[in-house]
């Protein structure tokens, strides 16, 4: 059946070059919840309704604007690598890659078992299509993941060569477990395929889309022969887009909804409280990697004045955060998470919490007006409240500018917005991506690149080991907090929640950024 549209209004702990570079990888760890005696017998014909509050706008790869709609692409689209659940980058359609000739060329050794549900073989020539489409496809997002790609060689069926920038392109074994590692068949882009809205079997992965309302649901079936046996084992998914986590909660307690992710405030503190012997409800908890801050625009308004950036600093208590959350956001002042090589080992913030610092910068700079953009009825709302009433304690003249989830991440990556207070800071599987993404490219934060500019191109160099990049990193975090580009705030907490008999939702990829790997999720009869 073809996808049938209805009108609407409109990655991880680092991992070292050796790492990257590995060789007859392990397979990802597709046991889902326990072993399969405990899982008990699989009903394969059961479709699992799942709820969320992520964007779905379309599902063509290369025009996302927001991380938040991968979770519906990852079941139609493979990736050419893929992250675990401990946030390992594993084989997807690569079996293997590494670095060779000095950094200047990324290998991929290909798997020889796959094809796109239309019949066309996945190969190296494929991946070249893909690359090539994402670097000039008019409105592609995948422009700058794709930059440090000069060209594709298609060495044979099973092994595609990148040749790379000098010194570039470290970070893409992690680009690809996103939107820049998903691959369309050769046929559906020759052909002219609807790929945003009907792209039928283009994809190879463990579901084909079979109903896409933008902004609503996407429905998708089991996939024939998919390629691994492990995952795939619903008959279907009937993913709805509900951005209110109450009425997801609701559907949970009803029995509407079968699976749905909560990390609203007080949300968890209620599942705490649902979820009990005999409810008929189960939860895995998982710690965020995303990072709830302020996105301030350095070059725009009077955040050109570094007073008012270090008095907005100074003016917002992670605590007053944490406590919307009910204690489940836990204060951070870096942006990256333990785990990374990258983060700066005994930091002290330079901008602690302090009212009085804060009005002082206020009246150093002459006064400051200030609009707070925020995603309406998302987890940013709340605490976009608590900044503004922060930020006019201190003397800011700030005033609260709700827009539309589907809007206040691409707008602001456009710089239609000054300050935005988000949930969306997500430290990538490689702080080269991380930097890319959030100062000098998508969201480019970095009002003055030459600050980090040299050290970020020195350590994106695939011949450096990690213990020589990631201290390069930390210098460019701590620019990025002192000039006050960001201000992070605190972790959220993730509460995968659903029906007993549902199984894998301990073994979700990515939940720990707020989007969603469901291949693993199967259902007990």
């Amino acid at each position: 059946m073809g996808v049938t549209i209805t009108a609407r209004k409109r990655v991880v702990a680092l991992i070292s070059i050796g790492a990257l570079a590995l060789a007859g990888c392990s397979s990802p760890d597709n046991s889902g919840s326990g072993s399969s005696a405990a899982q008990g017998e699989i009903d394969t014909s059961a479709v699992l309704k799942f709820a969320s509050a992520g964007p779905l706008r379309d599902l063509d790869p290369a025009l996302q604007t927001s991380y938040g709609a991968w979770g519906y692409l990852f079941l139609v689209w493979d990736r050419l690598t893929m992250l675990d659940k401990d946030d390992k980058i594993v084989p997807g359609l690569a079996k293997e890659w590494n670095f060779v000739e000095d950094g200047s060329v990324l290998e991929l050794k290909l798997r020889d078992d796959v094809k796109f549900h239309d019949g066309t073989p996945f190969d190296a020539e494929a991946v070249k299509v893909n690359i090539e489409r994402g670097k000039t496809l008019e409105g592609s997002t995948l422009k700058s993941d794709l930059a440090d790609i000069e060209s594709v060689e298609v060495v044979d069926a099973t092994t595609a060569r990148l040749k790379l920038v000098k010194g570039k392109g470290v970070q893409l074994p992690a680009s690809f477990t996103g939107t820049a590692g998903m691959m369309v068949s050769p046929k559906a882009i020759k052909d002219g395929a609807d790929i945003k809205n009907n792209p039928g079997t283009a994809g190879s992965g463990p579901y084909i889309a079979t109903q896409l309302v933008p902004q609503e649901k996407l429905v998708l079936k089991r996939a024939d022969n998919y390629w691994d046996p492990n995952v795939g084992r619903l008959g279907g998914i009937e993913l709805q887009r509900v951005p209110d986590a109450a009425a997801r909660l609701n559907g949970l307690q009803s029995g509407q909804v079968d699976l749905a992710p909560l990390s609203s405030a007080g949300e968890i503190a209620t599942v705490e409280k649902i979820v009990t012997p005999g409810s008929g409800l189960q939860q895995h908890q998982v710690k965020f990697k995303n990072v709830v801050g302020i996105y301030l625009r350095a070059n725009k308004g009077d955040l050109v004045k570094p007073e008012v950036r270090q008095a907005i600093a100074h003016a917002v208590d992670p605590e007053a955060i944490s406590a919307l959350f009910s204690g489940y956001c836990t204060p951070t002042r870096q942006v990256v998470p333990e785990t990374d090589p990258s983060r700066i080992p005994s930091y002290t913030y330079p901008y602690e919490f302090s009212v009085d610092k804060a009005k002082a910068l206020v009246q150093q700079a002459g006064g400051a007006k200030v609009t707070v953009t925020f995603a309406a009825g998302t987890n940013a709302e709340q605490p976009a409240n608590v900044v503004q009433a922060s930020l006019r304690a201190a003397g800011v003249d700030a005033t609260l500018n709700p827009v539309p989830n589907t809007e206040n991440e691409p707008r602001f990556i456009a710089g239609d917005f000054e300050l935005m207070v988000g949930t969306s800071w997500s430290p990538k599987a490689d702080p080269a991506a991380t930097v890319n993404t959030y100062m000098l490219n998508t969201y480019k934060l970095a009002a003055d690149p030459s600050l980090i500019a040299d050290k970020a191109a020195e350590a994106a160099n695939p011949t450096l080991p990690m213990d020589k990049r990631a201290p390069l990193y930390q210098d460019i975090w701590k620019t990025t907090l002192e000039q006050a580009w960001f201000v992070p705030l605190c972790n959220q907490t993730n509460a995968n929640v659903s029906k007993a008999n549902i199984v894998g939702t301990d073994n979700i990829p990515m939940s720990n950024i707020g989007i969603w790997d469901l291949r693993h999720i199967a259902v007990k009869k």
